[in-house]
């Protein structure tokens, strides 16, 4: 680490919110531009990039840092946007895929009954999911739960949710297929 790099980095981990403040705004706009490369979202970005300069300030006093305080900074932006791939977007991409199904099948004349049939479907394969599974997505997609508060809610790990929602994801995903297929199409 340079020595520049080893005095900022020791005035954080000393609690020195000057300094940290001073870090923060050198390095935030960059960090979301590089972030923003993976996600190819600002608003996913900009948290990615505060959620890495939170965790630097509150882990401060446990981190190792041996390359360069930079480095460390980008590796771990780098590390949260794959992670934000890998959970979030099959996440969304399955709520803009229901979306879509529920706008195409009301603007068709005899909607009413397919509405109702789509929703009996997504039901059905909600309810097929494995019983945590099935409580995770429940709480996320209905409740509007975070992540968070379902792992301190149900007495689990983020890391636990996080790998269940995956799971309720990529299940939903396949059952769902023929009707989603379907629908774009139409």
């Amino acid at each position: 680490m340079s020595e520049k790099d080893l005095e900022i980095f020791d005035k954080i981990q000393n609690g020195d919110l000057k300094a940290y403040e001073d870090f923060f705004r050198m390095h935030y706009p960059e960090l979301v531009r590089y972030s923003h490369r993976y996600v190819r979202d600002t608003l996913a970005a900009e948290e990615i990039a505060q959620e890495v300069f939170m965790y630097i300030w509150e882990k401060r006093k446990a981190i190792n840092i041996q390359s360069s305080l930079a480095s460390y900074l980008y590796q771990a932006a780098k590390n949260r946007s794959i992670n934000y791939q890998r959970l979030e977007l099959p996440k969304l991409q399955l709520q803009s895929d229901i979306t879509e199904m529920e706008v195409s099948l009301t603007s068709e004349t005899n909607h009413g009954e397919q509405t109702e049939l789509v929703s009996k479907l997504v039901k059905e394969a909600i309810d097929e999911l494995p019983k945590k599974c099935k409580e995770i997505f429940i709480l996320s997609r209905n409740a509007g739960l975070t992540y968070e508060e379902i792992a301190e809610d149900m007495n689990l790990s983020k890391k636990t949710v996080e790998n269940q929602m995956g799971i309720a994801l990529k299940k939903l995903r396949e059952s769902l297929k023929p009707v989603i297929d379907y629908v774009r199409t139409k």
